[in-house]
Formats: structure tokens, C-alpha cells, sequence
């Protein structure tokens, strides 16, 4: 008796790698949509978070004036995650302020781009989901 070799043929795992390919091309890009939409949620717990150190500012000094150490709230810290990929800064005037987080890098291309608020608690933009 003749024993048989048992294994796969060439044909059959060129067809497994095609079909592995097709599907990571179909998941890699809501995969990185999904990646952009948490860091953007990170960027918008950021910006609220500032604004609420400009708040006790204001609410201890009368002023917003003074609350600012370089470009962010000076009790403010920002994690390696987030500075990654946004660059925060902020605008104050004695009675009004207004924090941006601008994407950087990778999460430029993210269709929410510059995210705001101001003293007002006015967001930017005003495009559905992205706040």
C-alpha cells in the first residue's frame, strides 16, 4: 500500500492568504475610525476638564486672567496620549476664555478636526457626533 501525504497544496493556502488579505483591508479602516472617534473623546474630556480649571480660577479670582501656565490651565495635566495627538491651547481675557484642541499627526484626518469651547460652554463644531 501506497501511503498518502497528508499537507496543504500551494493553490490552497494562496487562496487562504487572499481571503486574510481581503478582510484586514475591509477592517483596517473602521478599525482607525474607531481609534480616531476614542481619541477624540479623550481631546473632549480634556477640553471640559480645562474649562473647569478655568472655572474654579474665575470663581476664586473674579478673573480668568493669570490662570494660564504657557498655553493651558495651570492645574491642568495632559497625558502623553492626548499631546500625541492634539495640541491644546487657550485664549483667555479677563472675563471670557475660549480651549482648542487642534489634531495633530494621524488624527488630523479626523472629519470633527479643531475642537472648542469657550466660557460660554459653546462647542465647536457644531457637527453631529463630534460632540
Amino acid at each position: 500500500m501506497r501511503s498518502r501525504e497528508q499537507g496543504f497544496t500551494l493553490i490552497e493556502l494562496m487562496i487562504t492568504v487572499v481571503i486574510i488579505g481581503i478582510l484586514a483591508s475591509v477592517a483596517y479602516p473602521s478599525y482607525m475610525g474607531s481609534v480616531r472617534k476614542a481619541r477624540r473623546e479623550e481631546a473632549k474630556r480634556t477640553l471640559v476638564e480645562a474649562a473647569q480649571h478655568l472655572e474654579n480660577f474665575y470663581a476664586m479670582n473674579l478673573t480668568y486672567s493669570g490662570s494660564l501656565s504657557g498655553s493651558v490651565p495651570t492645574t491642568l495635566s495632559l497625558s502623553n496620549d492626548f499631546t500625541d495627538y492634539y495640541s491644546l491651547t487657550a485664549a483667555v481675557a479677563a472675563s471670557t476664555f475660549t480651549v482648542t484642541a487642534a489634531p495633530t499627526g494621524t488624527q488630523a484626518s479626523d472629519i470633527c478636526a479643531t475642537l472648542s469651547i469657550n466660557s460660554s460652554n459653546t462647542t465647536t463644531p457644531t457637527t453631529s457626533g463630534c460632540w
